[in-house]
């Protein structure tokens, strides 16, 4: 598939929130979920900021962080992008805050344009369809003025995603008549098997006019703030921040305007969040995943990585086990969504250099 060319005013605002407790030990808060490589190379970030080349210029490429990931996300971060093109979010304010601040940075330092907004954990492949797709994207956003959102063709009912139905045609794309977020399983399968939707990947293009309008429309407090905020030193921009207290950019805006369009994705997305979607992901349904010095005899449907030691699995099913230098993890494939009781249970107990 054929690279293509967008206008050069084209911007992507990484979101790189997450703290990945259901990977733990892997992830940990010192090295947070997009930090974690899922197949032992590069990790989400460094694949998400590569997937965007060359469609996006490396200096219109910019990251979102909390400030307490800052070292780890600049040394990430280093020979990926330039160093001030990531941008400190001072406290969690969810994703609008986020969004209309990092948009705010950019268009203060690079002037008006279009910016694509996107997690920085997701797996994602081909990387050429999914620049295809977000080409369609910002062309769409740019002709019609609009906020377009990615939406997945599902492979199955998956009640832990929020969907969007498919409206009329619109230009490469087509109107989003309506969200629903983390349907029941059956009310999801009849969902997939009308045809009609698509999961929401969580990623938007707009331009900055286009943000700047929904924000003065939708939530005019919040488009002040950021105004103000992006103007000023880190000191000022701390003490306001926390301050903030808005819901996540899809019920504060997309849900809310009448100015949304979509465009169906041309790859495979999977939003990886946890040891058995990883398996599911890269392995399949059926398959496993072994990392490091590991031996599996009669052993199936397992997710197992090991450091420095030899992990032998022997006659076990659907399990993960997970060996890092300072802590192991052995659970059913079925419990490891609930991983975040651990980090509850270690921080209960002032175990915070497990954390």
């Amino acid at each position: 598939m054929a690279s293509r060319r967008i206008a050069p005013r084209t911007f992507a605002l990484i979101i790189a929130g997450g703290s990945g407790t259901r990977f733990w030990p892997a992830s940990r808060a010192a090295r947070p979920k997009p930090l974690f490589s899922v197949n032992g190379k590069r990790s989400l970030l460094a694949d998400t900021i590569r997937r965007l080349r060359p469609l996006v210029a490396r200096e219109n490429i910019f990251v979102l962080v909390a400030q307490t990931h800052a070292g780890a996300f600049r040394r990430e971060v280093a020979t990926l992008i330039p160093r001030s093109n990531l941008i400190i979010e001072p406290a969690a304010r969810g994703t609008a805050v986020a969004i209309a601040y990092g948009a705010a940075v950019i268009e203060r330092r690079k002037g008006e344009g279009v910016i694509a907004v996107m997690p920085a954990d997701h797996l994602i492949e081909p990387a050429a369809g999914f620049r295809a797709t977000l080409a369609d994207a910002v062309d769409l956003a740019s002709s019609e003025k609009s906020i377009v959102v990615i939406g997945v063709p599902p492979d199955h009912p998956e009640p832990g995603f929020g969907y969007q139905k498919i409206g009329p045609a619109r230009g490469t794309g087509f109107v989003v008549e309506r969200f629903v977020e983390k349907p029941s399983v059956a009310v999801a399968r009849r969902m997939v098997e009308s045809g009609k939707y698509l999961w929401n990947a969580g990623m938007f293009v707009m331009s900055t006019g286009t943000l700047d309008a929904e924000l003065r429309e939708l939530a005019p407090p919040l488009r002040v703030a950021v105004k103000r905020m992006a103007l000023k030193s880190p000191r000022h921009v701390a003490s306001q921040y926390v301050k903030l207290s808005f819901d996540s950019f899809d019920r504060e805006i997309v849900e809310k305007s009448r100015r949304i369009l979509g465009v169906r994705a041309r790859f495979k997305w999977h939003d990886v969040g946890s040891w058995e979607g990883l398996r599911q992901a890269l392995g399949g349904k059926e398959g496993q995943i072994l990392r490091g010095n590991v031996l599996a005899l009669d052993s199936s449907r397992v997710v197992a990585q090991a450091g420095r030691r030899l992990m032998v699995l022997f006659g076990v099913d659907d399990i993960v086990a997970i060996d890092t230098e300072d802590a192991i993890l052995v659970t059913r494939r079925s419990e490891s969504q609930k991983l975040r009781r651990v980090s509850e249970e270690l921080a209960r107990r002032g175990l915070g250099r497990y954390l």
